[in-house]
């Protein structure tokens, strides 16, 4: 048989390295008893199993969790030993838990408990010891506030001093300010009075105004009569010499009929003549008397002239009396509102100047008002230093603040004295204000731990009631284990001294056992200080020592690790305050580039803005350029009223007048060089040989040919231009045609004979179509092609006569054509 408290290894036999065997056996049987727990014993193919236990200690499966240790079947001569290795039969009550393993587990708990109450007592007291130097770091910063509250409070009472004194220095500006309005209304009484008076002024001026008027309506009148009577006379002489001239032109060319025709007639042409003479003779009469009349507008007439006059005026005396009337009435408005325009504008003027003049008087005042307060505060100041002045000199003698310079120096040492202060207050008021948040923090920190610590005393009670429980159980299992060893001691010495086969094997299993009881609670009673019974001492000690060696070596591994985590903590808190000192910097650097970010963020948007607006500007001139030159290339632009054409640039007669001019200055050319070559032969006398194959003459010849193919090539690319023209205009035409067809319903098609035929999208027949031909002096004849019902005929005639020959409009008789033809296809499919 083996034993199972040595995990199935042999008596003698080394373990093997690396196993929990070389461990120490306090370790190993606690590392046991902290994994699993020895449940029931079961019968399965003679062996006995350790379990893994439910508990959270169980999650790792050890090595040795599989472990099964061969038991030998039940005997039949050794019911005292079965009952000794079956002990639940024999306390049917107990629970499964083993008690050692219970006692293990609150014993844990209880440490666990007893560590964590004594870290939170430390952590209270170490918060209390804080609250106490933040009570008396804020004791201080109150007795400070309280200093610089007294020193506010002198100061505010110093500035109420001084309020009082502005006070009395406003009143003093209120009675000024009264007395400039009081001042200000008599200038505006005044003002009125000068106003009425220029009022006044102005009535009489517009009477005689409008009596003026009157005057130049009745002589315009007049003038405007004189005028129409001139006009008429100089007709009349105007028709009168017309006539006369045309009676002349006859009877000229009846008498130059007449004198190759009848000589007799010589005297008739004798007297008309004469005739002719004295009616020139009255026409210059009467046209010097017409230019007297003109001249002299005064002069008297006959009767017979007034007489008629009388009767051209009272024809027209209806006509013009209610032309009159109006005028008047215009005229009375007109004057109306240039009076009372001519009246605001003088008094705007007035206005104007008055209140300018007021504004200057009321700075002046103003000026005034100041100088005379500024004197008075110099006045005070200067007899607030005479009594110093006065007061030192007599208190200190010549040491005292009896210069200026010594006033100055005191002044300047008391305000940079003040300054200290209302730094040393600013500083004061965030330290206040720092040490009230920390104190803040403090409370909720505190009030946190109270509740900590309230929740920890509650769970230190229910673990102390508990560890009693626990105890209790612990004692109880203590003293069933007491007698349950002492009747088995009293079953071995009987079964040793009574039976022959006694087995020493399973008595040193008991005593192994029972050792491996006592170190439990030897291990037990260094965990919790407290007594515990064994039966060997010495064990005990033993290993209980080995135990604290083993906590000792722990504790001073985790104490190295607690000191280099510190380290490192103080490392990354320097590093941190170095970060933020080079921060502190960086930060002020931000701002300051911020600062200067937003005005440039600013001005870029003014820029951006006004590019907008340029870019809109250029767009606008693009366009009124393009419409310009739009205007220019159509002609619209030109207005013959105002402008005349002086000579066009660009245009065939101009081109073709350039060509003419160059080819006529190369003939030109020519011909003096054809010309000096005659001269020269005959002055020689010579005769032209092949030498002079290089002549001027065959240089003309040479000439005309490079101009002939030149002209051959300019004719081939007109040709080509010509005709990528007409396919041009014919793509254009197409499109053309298809956009009217599309649009306005009618198919356009130009006929070779200079007609327009017009065919409707909806008509019932392709072949029914209007055709349009223009004739000679403005007139057109439209045909109707591919006819039709009478009906629709007779419909026709009707809708011509009304829109074309009553209404005058082509257009209209075309829309009512294309609604006829659009309703009449809508019924047809519709049935």
């Amino acid at each position: 048989m083996v034993l199972s408290g040595a995990a199935g290894r042999r008596p003698g036999e080394t373990p093997a390295p690396g196993t929990q065997a070389n461990l120490p056996p306090s370790t190993v049987i606690r590392t046991r008893f902290k994994s699993i727990t020895e449940r029931p014993l079961t019968t399965v193919r003679g062996t006995k199993r350790y379990m893994l236990d439910d508990s959270p200690n169980g999650t790792t499966q050890p090595l040795w969790a599989a472990l099964e240790t061969p038991i030998r079947a039940p005997s039949q001569t050794m019911p005292l030993v079965d009952t000794i290795l079956r002990p639940h039969r024999l306390f049917a009550h107990t629970p499964d838990t083993s008690p050692a393993r219970s006692i293990l587990e609150a014993t844990h708990r209880g440490s666990d408990t007893v560590s964590r109450l004594e870290a939170y007592k430390r952590a209270a007291e170490r918060a209390k010891f804080e609250l106490k130097q933040v009570e008396l770091e804020r004791t201080r910063d109150q007795d400070a506030a309280q200093r610089t509250r007294l020193q506010l409070e002198a100061e505010l009472q110093a500035q109420t001093k001084r309020v009082d004194k502005l006070e009395r220095d406003r009143r003093w500006l209120a009675e000024q300010e009264e007395r400039v309005e009081e001042q200000q209304r008599g200038v505006e009484a005044k003002l009125g009075e000068v106003r009425q008076k220029h009022r006044a002024e102005i009535e009489e001026a517009e009477e005689v105004r409008r009596e003026l008027e009157m005057r130049v309506d009745d002589a315009a009148r007049a003038l405007h009569d004189a005028r129409a009577e001139y006009v008429e006379q100089t007709e009349e002489l105007q028709t009168r010499v017309a006539n006369a001239e045309r009676t002349i032109a006859e009877l000229q060319a009846q008498r130059s009929h007449a004198e190759g025709v009848d000589p007799a007639l010589q005297y008739t042409i004798d007297s008309l003549r004469r005739e002719s003479e004295a009616k020139d003779h009255d026409i210059a009469e009467l046209q010097q008397r017409l230019s007297a009349l003109s001249s002299n507008n005064d002069a008297t007439p006959s009767r017979t002239r007034v007489a008629q006059l009388e009767r051209d005026l009272h024809e027209q005396c209806t006509y013009i009396t209610a032309v009159e009337q109006q005028n008047r009435q215009l005229r009375a408005d007109f004057r109306r509102i240039s009076e009372q325009a001519s009246k605001y504008e003088q008094e705007h003027e007035i206005r104007s100047s008055l209140e300018a003049k007021l504004q200057r008087l009321e700075a002046q005042h103003e000026r005034c008002a100041e100088m005379e307060a500024q004197l008075g505060v110099l006045r005070q100041e200067r007899e607030q230093w005479e009594r110093v002045f006065q007061g030192t000199s007599a208190e200190a003698g010549d040491a005292g603040l009896c210069t200026p310079y010594a006033v100055a120096k005191t002044v300047a040492a008391q305000r940079h004295s003040i300054q200290m202060l209302e730094s040393k207050l600013i500083d004061a008021q965030a330290t206040a204000h720092a040490s009230a948040t920390e104190l803040s923090e403090a409370k909720t920190e505190m009030q946190r731990i109270r509740q900590t610590s309230t929740k920890l005393e509650q769970d230190l009670t229910t673990e102390r009631q508990r560890s009693k429980r626990l105890e209790s159980t612990c004692a109880h299992a203590e003293r069933e284990a007491v007698f349950l060893r002492e009747q088995l001691h009293a079953y071995d010495a009987e079964e040793a001294s009574m039976m022959e086969n006694y087995d020493t094997q399973k008595a040193g299993r008991i005593k192994q056992l029972e050792l491996f009881i006592d170190e439990q609670r030897a291990w037990i009673a260094s965990l919790g200080d407290g007594p515990c019974v064994a039966s060997s001492e010495a064990p005990a000690s033993s290993v209980s020592t080995s135990l604290l060696q083993s906590y000792r070596e722990d504790a001073e591994r985790k104490q190295c690790e607690l000191d280099a985590l510190h380290d490192e903590h103080n490392q990354l808190t320097a590093q941190y305050k170095e970060l933020q000192s080079e921060h502190e910097p960086l930060a002020s650097r931000f701002n300051e580039l911020q600062s200067e970010h937003e005005p440039l963020v600013n001005k870029f948007k003014e820029l951006e803005t006004e590019h907008t607006r340029l870019g809109q500007r250029f767009d606008a001139l693009e366009a009124e350029t393009a419409r310009l030159e739009l205007q220019v290339g159509a002609g619209l632009g030109y207005n013959p009223r105002t402008t005349r054409i002086l000579q066009l640039i660009d245009n065939p007669s101009a081109q073709d007048f350039g060509i003419r001019t160059a080819k006529l200055a190369a003939l030109s050319a020519e011909n003096t060089a054809l010309l000096e070559r005659i001269r020269q032969l005959e002055a020689s006398g010579l005769v032209q040989t092949e030498s002079d194959a290089g002549s001027a003459f065959f240089q003309t010849i040479d000439n005309l040919r490079s101009e002939n193919q030149l002209q051959a090539t300019q004719l081939e690319e007109s040709a080509k231009l010509i005709s990528r023209l007409k396919r041009e205009w014919k793509k254009k035409a197409t499109e053309l045609r298809d956009v009217v067809y599309l649009i306005l319903g009618f198919r356009v098609d130009f006929l070779s004979n200079g007609s327009v035929r017009f065919t409707s999208t909806y008509a019932a027949d392709v072949d029914q179509s209007f055709v349009f031909t223009s004739g000679d002096g403005d007139h057109a004849d439209m045909r109707l092609l591919g006819g039709g019902s009478k009906t629709y005929l007779k419909g026709l005639g009707n809708d011509i006569r009304y829109w074309v020959q009553e209404r005058g409009s082509i257009p209209g008789f075309m829309a009512t054509v294309t609604l006829q033809n659009f309703e009449a296809r809508s019924d047809s499919m519709a049935e």
